[in-house]
């Protein structure tokens, strides 16, 4: 197989697996903010098709936080329209979307809280994921 082919299939592939992580990423339990639960995949594509794992888990960082801005901009725009149809009000629009920023936040300072709890208890939270419910029934039992 020529070298051009070779790119052009790791190319779909890897656009492949782009997508796939996009429409499942925003499902998926995150372990920790170091090691993310896709790595073993980023690992294998690495291995795959001869790249480097960082290359890798940039293309998987960057796609994340593409999904990301692209949920919030279809938040807002729903909101808008909620706007536009007199359902709520600009002010209430603006309210509504700081306070889910908020919640955001505040959601990633107790995740944060909760990582170091396990550390100083000495406690590896990974191998405590399939005994405390992560994956909302639908991750390991």
């Amino acid at each position: 197989m020529s070298n051009i082919n070779k790119k052009m299939l790791s190319t779909i592939l890897g656009l492949g697996v782009i997508v796939a992580v996009g429409y499942f990423g925003p499902n998926l339990v995150l372990a920790s903010e170091n090691t993310p639960a896709y790595t073993n995949m980023v690992s294998r594509i690495a291995q795959k098709f001869n790249l480097k794992e960082s290359d890798v888990e940039a293309v998987f960082a960057a796609v994340k936080d593409e999904r990301h801005a692209e949920m919030k901009s279809i938040r807002e725009e729903k909101l808008s329209q909620a706007v536009s149809d007199g359902v709520i009000t600009e002010a209430q629009k603006n309210n509504l979307l700081s306070k889910m920023e908020q919640n955001e936040t505040a959601r990633h300072e107790m995740r944060a809280e909760m990582q170091k709890w396990f550390a100083d208890q000495g406690i590896d939270h990974e191998k405590l994921r399939g005994y405390l419910g992560h994956g909302n029934r639908f991750g390991p039992r």
